[in-house]
């Protein structure tokens, strides 16, 4: 008895020191960003309940948020996923304001305390598609209440996660999550939005020097320099725009997966017009050594295609040997003194330090991280250093060479005035049709949203859900065939005599308001009208949707037709009397037709139903010996003699009274 209460004792200690362990503490928050990645508790699948403040989730694992695929099964992560994180704040932070900021490639639910505060996306399930969205670093609030426990749980799915992974590389299937002060979130907003525009900036006076340098070599093809650094610079400037564009909220996670892949697979082909810019400065004939360059970064590149394990280390080996390579020839260039090559050494060597950080950053953390304005203003250094220098040695090769050309390198001068200018021009009235352009698709949006609203209650009015769900989907649906289905056919007595005496308008304007009221009373009773034929209406339960109870589904709705009819005939000038038949059995159902869609039902039932409408009695429901025997049990009937039918021989027939039975 000792030993079991001394066990017992045990297990309750460790379960409530490793529950302990498992609560992430926060004494105190910062204008810096905390990272919540510790601690989670992983489990997946997908219920809603694992949302509740108390919910028992002492058994589940501790994983982080990183969902890292590498080495992992394909069930480790099935697509859907809860998160759940217990925080312990401080006295000091109850009853404040806090701020959450999340990244992720998939879509998530937030609940704090089992409340959600904030979705981004839409988490797929079984029965709804998944939208992923990519907040990148937008905050949002969460308030601490006066509680000192806390918990956070995030409903996840990503359930493309490991096609993404097979085909583009990408491990990473989950999100981070950090935690820091209003004010802190939005100072770092301002910034983020102020170094964005300077690199932006940046972007643009890449891609005019690119543009610049490319004219140039339009107008001296003897210099091939310009080329290889206009080919440089735009590639170094896409590569920019790319990285802040991973770090924007517009561009879906898909388009940022999909476009990362690209620029990774071309990231060895970036460096080679820089190479090959230096070979054709210092060099007159090209050296075996570029071609060896250029080989590696066809086997680099081979190597991402396949998803090599190590692909980072060949990468940065392969950066690593290029910039010995430039370093190596800027070097030998000043030794065998060559005119003006210690300016472009210059330029070279600082312009590689740079690089260097700005490669391992992009390739280790998958985008370029901005941070400051200092970190902006030495990237401008840096960069500009290649550009200022080569436009010195240019400038200075030029000034030599040339000295009998001055008239012609005037007009050259102002040629590229006038052709910046041009392209400014340019820019500005691109800038203005994009605004223009912009107007108009919203506008032809918004009519198209509309329009294809008004097809789908279009097709919904002429076509059941399930028929216009197919179209949508597959764009076409197979005719199928029911065997329980129990179909409704009416019409209006002395309707033929009706039509004589009433006035066009007035037919139609009675019609329309008692087959609108037929229409609501189907629906109300789970059956789907099919089609009328001047005063002919004929409907159907069971189908395309099946439904056991057809039979008496059917039955209280042609009941609650009647009842409706006495009750209009009451207070109406004109008064109409209904036949009604019901007969339940087999039908085949499917679209009829190419240019205009009717859905359409088929079989011997509907002929019987038909029948039994014409050998009913005004304000009475004729109903089939089958249907009766489905449903003798719910209504009273009354038996009516056996009549010769015309195509079926002798038939028995029941009036249905209404009122359903205790069962």
């Amino acid at each position: 008895m000792k030993q079991l209460i001394l066990l017992i004792s045990l297990f309750l200690f460790n379960n409530v020191f490793s529950q302990e362990q498992r609560v992430y503490r926060i004494d105190s928050l910062s204008n810096e960003l905390l990272a919540l990645d510790t601690l989670w508790l992983y489990h997946p699948g997908d219920d809603t309940a694992w949302a509740a403040f108390d919910f028992p989730d002492e058994n589940w694992d501790t994983l982080s948020t990183e969902l890292l695929l590498t080495g992992r099964e394909e069930s480790f992560f099935p697509g859907n996923a809860w998160f759940r994180l217990h925080i312990e704040i401080d006295s000091s932070l109850m009853d404040e304001f806090a701020t959450l900021t999340l990244r992720q490639v998939g879509a998530s639910e937030i609940y704090h305390n089992g409340k959600r505060i904030r979705s981004f996306g839409t988490v797929g399930t079984a029965d709804r598609e998944e939208s992923r969205s990519n907040p990148m670093n937008i905050p949002f609030l969460l308030r601490f209440d006066s509680e000192k426990h806390h918990v956070i749980a995030v409903r996840y799915s990503n359930r493309e996660a490991e096609k993404f992974y097979k085909r583009y590389n990408t491990p990473l299937a989950g999100f981070n999550m950090f935690i820091s002060t209003f004010r802190g979130s939005i100072d770092r907003m301002i910034s983020l939005y102020v170094v964005s525009l300077l690199f932006i900036s940046l972007i643009i006076i890449f891609v005019v020097l690119g543009a610049l340098h490319f004219l140039l070599y339009v107008f001296f093809r003897q210099n091939r320099s310009n080329l290889y650094y206009s080919i440089f610079v735009m590639a170094f400037a896409v590569l920019i725009l790319w990285s802040l564009a991973v770090n924007s909220f517009i561009f879906g996670t898909g388009f940022v997966i999909k476009t990362r892949y690209l620029i990774s697979l071309l990231y060895p082909f970036i460096l080679v017009p820089l190479v090959r810019l230096l070979y054709s400065m210092f060099w007159e004939k090209l050296p075996r050594m570029f071609w060896v360059v250029l080989a590696l970064a066809f086997i680099s590149t081979l190597c991402y295609v396949f998803n090599v394990s190590f692909i980072t280390f060949i990468y940065a080996g392969f950066s690593v040997i290029v910039f010995f390579e430039i370093v190596r020839v800027t070097v030998q260039a000043i030794w065998r003194r060559i005119s003006g090559s210690w300016i472009i050494g210059v330029g070279v060597l600082v312009f590689i330090a740079f690089f260097t950080v700005i490669s391992f950053i992009i390739l280790f953390q998958g985008g370029l991280v901005i941070n400051g304005l200092w970190y902006f203003l030495s990237v401008l250094m840096a960069v500009l250093s290649i550009p200022v220098s080569m436009s010195l040695f240019l400038a200075r090769d030029f000034s030599r060479t040339n000295r009998n050309l001055k008239i012609q390198l005037e007009q050259v001068k102002l040629l590229s005035a006038k052709t910046l200018e041009q392209e400014k021009e340019k820019q500005r009235i691109l800038e203005g049709q994009k605004e223009r352009l912009e107007v108009m698709v919203k506008e032809r949006t918004h009519e198209l949203e509309e329009e294809k609203d008004k097809t789908e209650k279009l097709l919904l009015n002429t076509l059941p859900l399930k028929v216009v769900n197919d179209l949508k989907e597959n764009g076409y649906t197979e005719p199928e065939s029911f065997d329980e289905v129990t179909v409704y056919f009416s019409d209006l007595v002395g309707f033929t005599d009706a039509s004589s005496r009433l006035e066009p308008a007035v037919l139609i304007e009675e019609l329309n308001r008692i087959f609108t009221a037929f229409d609501d009373i189907m629906t109300k009773h789970h059956c789907e009208r099919i089609k009328t034929i001047g005063d002919a209406y004929l409907a159907v339960c069971g189908m395309p949707e099946k439904n056991e109870n057809h039979a008496e589904n059917m039955a209280l709705a042609a009941l609650e037709i009647r009842h409706y009819l006495e009750e209009r005939n009451g207070h109406s000038e004109i008064k109409w009397k209904i036949r009604i038949g019901i007969h339940s059995g087999k039908v085949v159902g499917g679209i009829v037709g190419v240019r205009k869609y009717i859905y359409d039902v088929f079989g011997d039932t509907i002929n019987t139903a038909s029948r039994m409408e014409s050998n009913s009695e005004p304000m009475r429901i004729n109903v089939s010996e089958t249907t009766y025997e489905i449903i003798k049990d719910k209504f009273r009937f009354s038996a009516r003699e056996t009549m010769e039918i015309k195509g079926k021989g002798k038939m028995r027939m029941y009036f249905l009274e209404g009122g359903i039975k205790d069962v």
